[in-house]
């Protein structure tokens, strides 16, 4: 298994990841997340990670095939005045394929995410979990990650 940072040529390998996760993003939140098609249609979200100053996608591969990926980037504004502007670094998205889970892929990925943030001088890193991904929580709480803010919702329908 090799961990690594993504190039265009693996796109499509990386769409096809990001259906895999959509599905169950979808399958759980059908109002909020978009039935996944099959196609490479998120190709211009993970490019925007790609060959932009501040942020990255790796992948691990095996033999060849993409078995995961994650997006990262850092930032130093506040996206509100009353928050300090300091180097953040934030994890947009991550996604290790079904069938190689429990390999430790995940751990790889978010390692190359964390020293990825720290060379950019990021003093923190956060990311967002679904309230009904219980393994994730696990998995990051187990990584040393703790709550930083609840986000809530509520239906007005």
């Amino acid at each position: 298994m090799t961990v690594r940072e993504a190039r265009k040529a693996d796109l499509d390998g990386i769409c096809q990841l990001s259906n895999e996760i959509n599905g169950v993003h979808h399958a759980h939140m059908p109002l909020d997340f978009v039935r996944p098609d099959g196609s490479s249609r998120d190709q211009a979200y993970w490019l925007s990670f790609m060959g932009t100053d501040g942020s990255a996608v790796f992948v691990t591969e095996n033999n060849g095939v993409l078995t995961g990926a994650v997006a990262v980037s850092v930032s130093t504004s506040a996206p509100y005045p009353f928050l300090t502007s300091r180097p953040r670094g934030y994890v947009a998205t991550i996604v290790v394929a079904e069938n190689a889970r429990g390999k430790g892929l995940g751990r790889e990925l978010m390692s190359a995410a964390e020293a990825y943030t720290k060379e950019k001088g990021a003093e923190d890193i956060r990311l967002e979990v679904m309230a009904f991904n219980s393994d994730a929580l696990e998995f990051y709480r187990e990584l040393g990650y703790g709550s930083f803010s609840f986000r809530l919702s509520k239906s007005l329908r």
